[in-house]
């Protein structure tokens, strides 16, 4: 089987020949190929050179994400302060965000008054107003583009691109960034009712664009961001009143659509994972960060949806690697067991991990995975 045939076998919860890999790359990629930080967010063909060069000589993976998440274009789309290497910090230091209440309650009304167009116009001048509407426009057409050669040059390696769109979920993800956790919080009581239409814009919005994109890109998955609504920040009556109606449109009109949402779920889940059980067998996949216990995810989800981890950061950076080994066993022997798993770190591959440990998960794969 190839890493398409093998990804679809776990997104259909059948057996493949070898348990698919495919760990989260972004910062790892430029300290392994010996590139800053700086020039692996800033320069898109460095980025993708770094990223070919380590899902090859550390895998054979079969899905990787592009590092798309730490480019500049995708960074300043991000509603809080971008601290760069290079600029802010130094060249080889891991960006960093800086929360502040850059989106006030009347954010709300625009979104709801006047559309997602005007609102991220309005935001991106406040945060960026050297970018211009025409220049960002420009920019992100581009980067567009970028994207699409950069999926056939991973296909071309023999993986098959993650996503075709990094969509940052329901409203209350992006909201509780640009607004700061504490104040939107608050608006969970002070302001539900706005929360709740502004909700059906954004996700009525933004999710066809989503779409769009990852038909021009020829990769049908869907990225959903969900970790700030987890049921470890906000509790789970906020989160249905608020959060799930916008999630069930965006998961439907992509599954509707020929597609499959990727729910990136950071933070501890398992109070809330019965809630995915509610969208159509075989057609999403989840990924959890080590946070949630992928042992009961599986006792929930096996044999409902495909699951996607969960190696964490710390036994990545700071194990030896037979322990990484033992984990990865593990997780074949026990989350694999019956199809429907992708062997994954827990969110990204930290940027001080140690090779040797990157790759036993290829190599574990290989060695226990095969049916």
């Amino acid at each position: 089987m190839n890493a398409q045939e093998r990804i679809a076998a776990a997104i259909q919860l059948e057996m493949a020949d070898r348990v698919p890999v495919g760990p989260w790359l972004d910062h790892f990629a430029a300290t392994y190929a010996g590139i800053s930080k700086q020039a692996f967010i800033e320069d898109d063909r460095q980025r993708i050179a770094a990223v070919l060069k380590t899902m090859t000589e550390l895998g054979p993976w079969d899905i990787t994400y592009a590092g798309e998440n730490v480019s500049r274009t995708m960074l300043l789309g991000a509603p809080a302060r971008v601290r760069w290497p290079g600029h802010d910090l130094p060249a080889d230091e891991i960006h960093q965000f800086e929360e502040f209440e850059l989106l006030t309650p009347e954010d709300y009304d625009l979104l709801i008054n006047s559309g997602l167009s005007k609102f991220m116009r309005s935001m991106t001048k406040r945060l960026h107003p050297e970018v211009g509407f025409l220049s960002g426009l420009t920019m992100l057409l581009r980067f567009t583009l970028r994207l699409k050669k950069q999926a056939r040059m991973i296909e071309r390696a023999g993986a098959v691109p993650a996503a075709g769109f990094l969509h940052p979920g329901p409203l209350f993800e992006f909201f509780s960034i640009g607004r700061s956790m504490n104040l939107m919080c608050m608006d969970l009581y002070d302001r539900p009712e706005r929360i709740r239409e502004a909700g059906k814009i954004w996700a009525r919005s933004l999710t066809p664009i989503a779409i769009r994109t990852a038909r021009f890109l020829k990769v049908p998955r869907i990225f959903i961001g969900l970790s700030r609504s987890s049921p470890s920040m906000i509790s789970p009556a906020h989160f249905e009143e608020l959060v799930l109606p916008g999630l069930d449109y965006m998961v439907r009109s992509i599954i509707d659509a020929g597609m499959t949402p990727i729910f990136h779920c950071d933070t501890n889940w398992l109070r809330s994972l019965h809630v995915f059980l509610r969208y159509p067998k075989a057609k999403c996949i989840i990924e959890l960060d080590g946070a949630t216990d992928i042992i009961k995810a599986k006792e929930i989800l096996g044999g409902h949806m495909c699951l996607k981890g969960d190696v964490p950061a710390y036994l990545l950076a700071f194990a030896s690697k037979d322990e990484v080994l033992a984990y990865c066993k593990r997780l074949i022997q026990e989350v694999g067991r019956g199809g429907g798993f992708i062997l994954s770190s827990g969110c990204s591959i930290p940027a001080n991990a140690k090779p040797e440990n990157v790759r036993a998960l290829a190599e574990a794969a290989f060695e226990w995975g095969a049916a």
